[in-house]
Formats: structure tokens, sequence, C-alpha cells
């Protein structure tokens, strides 16, 4: 029994009030947002709705998303913002369209009809970065369902977790849905019906096309719709067609409506008006229900007859054009070609015909044979056209290389009736893409393998090892004092010894062992599809007697010397980076026991864990990093044509009360191998980023770079984590460039351009550090959603040399091309820089301009710029 209104209390007085307030408002927004969808007055009306439900709601944002055709994803139709949310005042595009697959929580809950009502921190992680690019910390959706299917939600978003609604307000807003979706259903409707009307015009005098009936006595009866160049429609009604339509219209048409009634079949006539300029298509259908007639639908085809003289244009300039066009059966023999095939083949014009009837494949070089028969067979399953370059013989049995776009020609039945082709003379390209492919793969100086091909052939020889149950060794090869002889006799001299190590170490290698040019005066050798290693100790002293050879160096003779480490997979490493290290850790023992020497992995015990004082080094790192007494140093990124800084990247440093300043070569790598990576690089972005919230403050707008390992980047909550660390500074991810070496960001290709994407999406800018040292292919550098590549100091250190010059110009061409920014790293001296802004180099960094430098000096280079440097 209710209580009466006298016994309530003030509380329950009040509640009672203001759920009567709230049930009057919400009764409102219904009259008043209904009112306006049925306006139908488009956007604007829209708009209105939206604000009535934001006014009623007290939402930052209010949108409207309508599904597609396809049901799988839903477009924002409109919106409203509140002028003083802190939500962000442009929409990104995730938000714009929305993917259902790619956020299953508000797919699942409006799908079956259900309001999703939740915080940031309460959603999945795809539906959390959804919102966190705005800021939006709060989500209502209520579906908008028509018969019980989802066809588009209301979406309300706050700047505030803390705004909630109660259950009434709930059951309220369900209700104005249901209003909102009963009237959009209503509009759909009326356009539905309106669309049909139109189409119902179109079909029958809306357009030029004019339709009529004749009597069998040539007597115009019905007119239902006339055309331009023609009597008016209303004055050829019961009229004899002969004495109202042109003579060329109207004789072939009592010609063809006597064989139509008798045939009681349709028929088609032409009709050619040339001195009005038009041409007419007139198809005639008998009525032999009731009174004999025949109804004639009159199509206008003085476009398609214009059309048709155009392309008989258009294949009169084909053939002055030098690709060569053919038509081909599906079995690709020639029935066609224009002038051009017979240039390709070096063929006298006069015998073109000679090769029609032929096959293809009569002339596709033998080696290039299985390429072009898998294009083809592609192409007769699939609507896309197909690509493929390869040799053609010429009539002298000499070869070009072409490149044929061909694409099928398909019937009304889908099945394909012939191939047509275009056909080009790509012999320079080609040329030059293979001349560009020796310099991406090989050394140029060297001519050996460099990086690149080297991890390509590693990961084949380790590969193979597994599945067959070899071994593969690896030796790391360091020619001793090099730089004394660069020093005594010069780089030209120097690169000179470098190649004359390069044929000789080559020389006693078998043909499947490779030998690649690591950089500098490192070099490595691959052993692959060893069953037995008892030869390796045999074969590195050969190595090391090659390299003895005495040479002449500029009139004087000198024999120098290589240190050797040899690992073994899988006796020493489990991989083929690994391998790589455990080559590199043995070949640096080697020289550390007086050059000339070689050693082996196996045979250096203490190699296989850290030494006493790296276990002491290790113990205080860990100290260091759980009393925060590592130090942030940042290093300016400058602007190459005025020297203002651009971006400042923080660097981990570490003074030692025992041992001083500990290298960061040292203690980084060592961190990551203990486990300690994720603990130094949350000291670090702790730092930075409490750093840049105060220059931030102080009006500085330069970004920060900071560097992620791969063991962040795996982590499953890595991107999220970083938005609420930076919300917490009230920063954005704009103000952060993520630095990803470029060997971590393909380790695990796929997987980690997933984690690449998620950053991106997040709005922070990625840069690709390390750049090529040897890792990326074309193809996986333009998939990476990078905006900016690093270039690696090794190739700074080479603009002494043409050759490394050349390459510098080739990787800006290629940022360029690939429209990325490039900061080149290591700039030592004026000279290099002002080499780099030659190039169009758009950032440099390198001690030229400062080495890391604590956070104050950082900051006066922020504020005065280091344009003195340039």
């Amino acid at each position: 029994m209710a209580k009466p209104e006298w016994m309530a209390t003030d509380d329950e007085r009040f509640a009672a009030q203001r759920e009567l307030g709230l049930y009057h408002a919400y009764f409102d927004a219904f009259d008043r947002v209904v009112a306006r969808l049925l306006t139908n007055e488009g956007p604007s009306s829209l708009l209105d709705a939206m604000a009535a439900l934001a006014d009623v709601t007290r939402a930052s944002v209010v949108g409207l998303y309508l599904n597609a055709a396809d049901g799988g994803a839903a477009r924002m139709n409109s919106v409203w913002r509140d002028p003083h949310t802190r939500l962000a005042a442009i929409t990104p595009e995730p938000l714009k369209l929305l993917e259902y697959a790619s956020y299953p929580l508000l797919a699942d809950t409006l799908a079956v009809g259900m309001v999703l009502n939740k915080s940031l921190l309460e959603l999945p992680l795809a539906e959390q970065m959804l919102l966190a690019q705005i800021g939006a910390r709060r989500i209502l959706c209520i579906p908008l369902l028509n018969r019980g299917e989802l066809f588009g939600f209301l979406c309300f978003l706050d700047d505030d977790e803390r705004r909630e609604r109660s259950q009434t307000e709930l059951k309220l807003l369900a209700m104005l849905g249901n209003h909102v979706a009963q009237a959009l259903t209503r509009l759909q409707v009326e356009e539905a019906m309106l669309a049909n009307q139109q189409r119902l015009r179109a079909l029958v005098g809306a357009t030029e096309d004019m339709v009529f009936e004749i009597a069998p006595n040539g007597v115009i009866g019905q007119v239902w719709s006339g055309h331009p160049a023609l009597p008016a429609a209303e004055t050829l009604s019961g009229r004899q067609m002969a004495l109202v339509l042109p003579q060329e219209m109207a004789q072939p048409l009592a010609r063809a409506v006597p064989d139509a009634l008798a045939g009681g079949r349709s028929l088609s006539v032409q009709c050619a008006l040339p001195q009005l300029g038009v041409w007419l298509h007139a198809r005639l259908q008998p009525v032999t229900v009731g009174e004999p007639r025949v109804v004639v639908l009159v199509h206008d085809v003085t476009e398609l007859a214009q059309d048709a003289a155009r392309k008989k244009v258009m294949l009169d300039t084909l053939n002055l054009l030098e690709e060569a066009i053919i038509d081909m059966t599906p079995a690709g023999e020639l029935q066609e070609t224009t002038p051009a095939w017979a240039k390709l083949r070096a063929l006298d014009p006069r015998n073109l015909a000679f090769d029609l009837g032929k096959q293809l494949f009569t002339w596709v070089h033998p080696e290039d044979r299985a390429g072009v028969d898998a294009t083809f067979a592609r192409l007769l399953n699939s609507a896309d056209p197909a690509s493929q370059r390869f040799r053609l013989m010429q009539e002298n049995s000499e070869f070009l290389w072409v490149e044929a776009r061909l694409i099928a020609q398909r019937g009304p039945d889908g099945a394909c009736h012939g191939v047509r082709g275009v056909l080009r003379d790509v012999t320079v390209a080609h040329l030059n893409e293979q001349h560009i492919t020796q310099l991406a793969h090989y050394d140029n100086l060297t001519k050996l393998p460099n990086r690149l091909l080297l991890d390509q052939a590693l990961a084949h020889a380790v590969d193979r090892a597994r599945r067959d149950n070899t071994k593969v060794a690896l030796g790391f090869i360091d020619l001793d004092h090099f730089k004394q002889i660069n020093d005594a006799f010069g780089h030209k001299i120097g690169d000179e010894l470098l190649i004359n190590l390069a044929q000789r170490l080559k020389s006693v290698l078998r043909d499947n062992d490779l030998l690649a040019r690591w950089g500098g005066d490192e070099f490595v050798v691959v052993l692959p599809d060893l069953t037995d290693t008892a030869r390796l100790p045999d074969i590195a002293n050969r190595l090391r007697q090659a390299a003895r050879q005495g040479v002449v160096l500029d009139g004087m003779e000198a024999k120098p010397t290589i240190s050797v480490g040899f690992a073994i997979f899988p006796d020493n490493a489990e991989s083929g980076e690994e391998l790589l290290t455990a080559a590199d850790h043995t070949m640096y023992h080697a020289k550390h026991a007086g050059r000339n020497n070689a050693c082996f992995y196996s045979d250096i015990l203490h190699l296989k864990s850290l030494g006493r004082e790296h276990v002491a080094i290790q113990a205080r790192l860990s100290d260091a990093i759980r009393l925060g007494s590592l130090q942030v140093f940042y290093q300016p990124i400058i602007h190459a044509k005025n020297g203002e800084v651009y971006a400042i990247e923080a660097l981990a440093r570490w003074q030692d009360d025992k041992s001083g300043w500990i290298s960061p070569e040292l203690f980084i790598p060592m961190a990551e191998k203990v486990g300690l990576i994720q603990e130094l690089s949350e000291v670090v972005t702790h730092q930075s980023l409490c750093k840049l919230r105060e220059w931030r403050d102080a009006g500085l707008p330069q970004k920060l770079m900071l560097n992620v390992s791969r063991s962040q980047l795996f982590a499953p909550r890595f991107v999220s984590n970083l938005v609420d660390r930076l919300a917490e500074f009230r920063l954005r991810p704009a103000d952060v460039i993520i630095e990803i070496t470029e060997s971590v960001a393909l380790t695990d290709y796929s997987r980690q351009l997933k984690h690449l994407k998620l950053l991106g999406a997040a709005g922070f800018a990625l840069a690709i550090d390390d750049f090529g040292t040897g890792y990326s292919s074309l193809s996986q550098l333009h998939e990476m959603p990078a905006q900016i590549l690093k270039v690696d100091v090794s190739f700074t250190q080479r603009l002494h040399t043409e050759e490394g010059r050349r390459v510098m110009q080739a990787i800006v061409q290629l940022s360029h091309g690939l429209d990325l920014q490039i900061v080149v790293e290591g700039v030592e001296n004026l000279e290099t820089a002002r080499f780099l802004q030659g190039l169009g180099v758009q950032f440099l960094q390198g001690f030229h301009f400062s080495e890391p430098v604590p956070p104050g000096v950082a900051e006066l280079w922020m504020r005065l710029g280091l344009s003195g440097k340039i």
C-alpha cells in the first residue's frame, strides 16, 4: 500500500519531484526531437534533434549513427557538441565510421537491443582506444531498431566518468530511442515512396525516351512521353505517323509494324536523323490482347553513336603509340594487334599478319614461361587485371624485357572469351631496377652481400637446419688495427685493403658458403648445412692464413691479421639473431686475447653467463632503477633549415657510485637481458613526461622522442597504459614521438605491425630508428604506419666517400618518395650538416649540435635554437 503523500519525508518528496521533473523533461524532449526529425529538412533538422537530446541528457557530445547497407559498419550522420566540453573539437576518422567487427562489445550489446552504458575503464582496449582519441570518459549508446533489427544507434559521450544516469533516466532514454527509431523509420518509408514515384516518372515520360503505340493502319494511339527533337507528344495522338514524324523515322516504322504483328515478336529498327543530329533506336513490341497494336519505345542513342566514333578515333590514336595492344584467345593465340607489336618483335610491319594465330608463349623466354603461365591461369579465374614482366623474343632471336598488363574479356555468361593486353618495352627500366637491387643487397665497396642479404640468407639457413637436423656455423671477422691503417695511409688505401681482404676470404670458402660485409672492417661468414663441425678449426685457420698474405699498401708490404669468433646453431644459439650475437661476443674475446686469433663460443665458458664484474654492475643497476637514481639526458633534433629545435630525444644515463658513468651500450643491453628493461623504461618515461609538462607550462612546443624496446611493444596494454600516463600529465599522444628500431619493428613483423597501427590510431607519431641497418624490405616499409625515418649513424660516417654520399642520397630520395620525414643521426661537423641540407634532409642530430645534456641545458637549446651551428 502506497504511503500517503502527507506521510512522505522531505527527501522522498524531493526525489519524487525530481523524478517527475525528469519525466516532464523527457516527454517534452520526445515531442521536440520527433517534431524536428519529421520536418525532414535535412542536416539542420537532424542537428536540432541532436541539440534537443543533448539539452535533456546534458551529454558533452550527442551523435546519430546509421548502419551502412551491409550492416557491418555505422556512419555518423549528425553530431552535436557542447561548446564548453573538454572533448576534442575535431572528430577523428575512426569515430566517423565505426566498423562493428573492430568493437565487439559495442556490436554485441547493440545487436541484442541492449543499452551500452560504460565508463572508459570498464571498456575493452579497442573501445578504450577509440574514446581516448577525443578524451571521452563515459559512453552511452541507445540502439535504434526496426522490427527488431538494428539500423543504427544514438551515442552520448561525457568528459566526466562520474556522469552516471539513473535507471529511470535510462528507461526514458530507451523510450526516447524507440521514438527516434520510429521517426527515422517513417522518414525512410516516405523517402522510399518518393523514390518509387520518381522511378515511375522516370519510366514514363521523365526521360528523353519516347513511348507511344501504333495501330496496324499507321495511326498513332496513346503517347506516354515524347522526344525533344520530335513534335510534342500532345500533337501526335490520333494522327498518321507518316504525317507527323520525320520520313527517316516513319518509313522504317511503317515497314516494321506489320512484321511485328504478323510474327508476334519484338523487332528493333535504327532511325538516323542526320539533319537533326540525332540517332534513334526503336523497339517494337506487339500487343495482341484486344485490338492489335504495337508499342514503340524510342531510345536516343546519339551519345552511343558519337562514342563509337570517338572510340574509332581513339583506336587510330593507339596505333600511333609505342605500347602494343593485343587481343588473344583464352589459350593465348594472337587474334589482333596494333602496329606497335611489330616494333616490339622487330618485325617488318608488312609481316605482322604472320604472327596472328600463334600463341604469345611462342616468344616468351623459357625461364619466364612458368610465370606467364601462372598469370594467365590466375587471369582466367579472376575479374581483376594482371601484370607480368617477361622477356620477349624478337625476330632476330634477341630478347627484350616487356611489361604486360592483361585483362580477361568476359561475356554476359561471365565466361572468359578473350584476353586483351598492353605491352611496353621496359628493358631500360628493368636493367636500372636490377642495378638498384644490386645496390640494395650488396656492399658498394667489396661487392659482397650486405646486412639485408645476410639476414635473409641466415634465416633460410637456420630454417633448413631445423628441418634437416643440420647445423649452421657463423663467424664474425674483424680486421685488426684497421684504424691505424686508415690513419697512416688514408681511406682510399684502407678501402683497397678491404676489397683485397674480401677476395682472399671468399677464395677459401665453399660455393654454398656466404661471406658478407657487416660494416666498416667487419665481415660475417655463414657456413650452412653442416653435418660435422670438426673441420671448423681448419676453416678458421684458412681464413686467418688468407688474410695474412702480403699486400702492398702505398709501396709498402703489409701482412694484415684478423680476429675471428665462431658460434654454431643450434649448439650455441636458438635463432639467427642470437647466433650473430654469440659470434660477435666471441670475436671480441679473440681480439682481447691478442688479435690474429680464432675463438669458438663453446670454448669460452664465461661468455655463457655474465662475468663477476657484470654481475656486480647488474646488481647495482637493479638498485639504481628501484631507487630512481637513473638520470634522463636529452639530445636535440634540429630543423636543418633554421637550426630550431624540433624535438628532444630522452636518453637514459647512469652515474654509478663505484664505477662512475656507465655507458648505456653496457647497461641497456644488460637491462634487456636480465628483464629490467620495463622498469628502466618506466623511469625514463616518468621523468621525461614530468619534464615535458614543465616545458609545456613554460610555453615550449617541442615534441618528446621516446625509445621503445621490443618487450615494451609486445606488452598487451602498452598503448593504453601510455595514453593513461600522458593523461596524468595533461599531455596528448601528439606531444610524443615513439622511436622503434628497425630490427624491433620487423621482428615478428605481422604481430608488430598490429601494435604499430594501434600506436598510430592512438595519435602517436612513429619514428623508425637505425634505418638502413639491413632488416626491412621496401614492401614492409611501405606498410609500416611510420612518419619519420632516423638514418643510422653508420651511413653518416661514410659520407667522406663517394659511395657513402650516393647511398645517403638514395635514402633521402626514398624517404621523400614515401612521404616520410627524415632525421640523420651522427652529424659531427658543419661540412656534413651542409651536405645533408643540400640533399633536402629535414632534421639533423649529432654532437655537432649537442651531445645528450641535462634538462636545463636542453631547455636552453629549445628556447634559443642552434642556428649558429647551421
